[in-house]
């Protein structure tokens, strides 16, 4: 039901209201009023709505893994860990071949998300020097394991605000039969495991779900 809102909530942003600020931004470059001080303060507000259009993009992107279905499972999670490292400027390893044999469309599109907040949690907390992202198949599961070098944190506090990323990957893997574990302490970096069952789905509403699909 999420990734059904994030759906629709991503194709009214960028169909109607992306049109719409697009259609303000043209007649915005297109009228003159006349004077100097007038003509600055269009060119001002046209600016300001095609910084506007651009963050309504960005928020309609990312509320739907487009790239999941352009790309493919293996190569969309391989772009979101070459895009991070690229940006922090650090060493990357990859072993996602477990990815090219895709998992049910809700598996991956769980474990898409799964990577997508961990490598976000990374960027903004860990201050990492390196990077693994890993991917194998054993006895009917999948794991995905996600390692930094980083900070690291007190994995035996109690959740608090800059954890709630970790309670939503558990409540998304726990939707199909997944379990998440991390290990982590102060100064020891973090890695995060998640690990999904790939021959069906544990309830009955998680197997229908499977089935549609």
């Amino acid at each position: 039901m999420q990734e059904e809102q994030r759906l629709r909530l991503s194709r009214e942003l960028h169909d109607d209201l992306g049109q719409m600020l697009a259609s303000v931004s043209l007649e915005l470059h297109i009228v003159r009023a006349g004077s100097p001080e007038m003509d600055a303060r269009l060119e001002r507000a046209a600016m300001l709505i095609d910084q506007l259009s651009a963050r309504v993009h960005d928020a309609a992107w990312s509320l739907r893994p487009a790239d999941l279905d352009r790309l493919g499972f293996k190569a969309s999670v391989e772009d979101l860990t070459t895009m991070l490292c690229g940006q922090l400027g650090i060493a990357c390893e990859m072993d996602l071949e477990a990815l090219s044999s895709p998992p049910p469309a809700e598996i991956a599109l769980t474990l898409y998300r799964i990577a997508q907040e961990a490598l976000t949690n990374i960027g903004k907390h860990a201050a990492p020097s390196r990077v693994s992202v890993t991917a194998h198949i054993q006895d009917d599961r999948m794991r995905l394991t996600i390692e930094d070098d980083g900070r690291g944190f007190d994995g035996s506090a109690e959740p608090g605000p800059g954890h709630l990323g970790l309670a939503g990957m558990r409540e998304r893997l726990a939707l199909v039969g997944g379990k998440l574990s991390v290990e982590t302490a102060w100064g020891k970096g973090t890695t995060i495991y998640a690990d999904v069952p790939l021959a069906g789905c544990p309830a009955a509403s998680s197997r229908q779900r499977c089935d549609r699909v």
